[in-house]
């Protein structure tokens, strides 16, 4: 599956597929770039956080899509991402993307919001939406026993929540991330799929 078939799936179900983070405003973008510029002056942004940045830049700035397809699973399940052939450990799957904004105490309901942290010791008022837009990322289920990773990273002076290759991953299997306690407080009990 190419990015245009995977386009197609999620406007068909009314997905706007977006290739990379969006923000509110304008000025919510400026806002999280002076708090990231203060963030890295106070040595708060790990040099990890950079390098993941800097060796996933390409990715990132390109908008990669990683050799997999989003299928329907069945009813209770929904949609799924598969690996369409074997992938290593480290290899890029996305960055999970949609709408950058405030929080609202209705996101409860929301399914599809992903902390929007500027940092890993700062916890923020902000989340990633991607309930009406996102890319191939909204559409990854949860395991208690992931295979992909979630990490932190930055470039070009912003956050970004990236997902990659936790463990060995043979073509057709299903990709999966932890999706957290957090989400699950919220959400009820999680069916847990291997």
């Amino acid at each position: 599956m190419n990015q245009t078939e995977a386009k197609q799936i999620a406007e068909k179900i009314g997905i706007q597929w977006v290739l990379q983070l969006e923000f509110e405003s304008p000025e919510l973008l400026h806002t999280i770039q002076e708090k990231v510029k203060e963030l890295y002056a106070k040595g708060k942004i790990s040099t990890r956080e950079l390098w993941l940045g800097s060796y996933y830049s390409q990715e990132l700035q390109n908008a990669h899509f990683p050799d997999v397809r989003i299928s329907w699973i069945n009813s209770q399940v929904g949609w799924g991402v598969f690996a369409g052939r074997n992938l290593k450990k480290g290899e890029w799957i996305g960055e999970y993307c949609g709408l950058v904004r405030k929080r609202h105490k209705k996101d409860r309901l929301n399914a599809y919001c992903f902390e929007y942290r500027l940092s890993q010791e700062t916890i923020t008022k902000y989340l990633i939406d991607a309930e009406h837009q996102g890319n191939l990322s909204r559409f990854i289920n949860h395991s208690s026993d992931p295979n992909l990773i979630t990490d932190l990273v930055f470039c070009n002076g912003l956050p970004h929540v990236i997902l990659t290759v936790k463990k060995p991953i043979a073509k057709d299997e299903q990709l999966l991330y932890d999706y957290g306690s957090d989400y699950w407080s919220y959400q009820g009990l999680p069916l847990n799929l291997k």
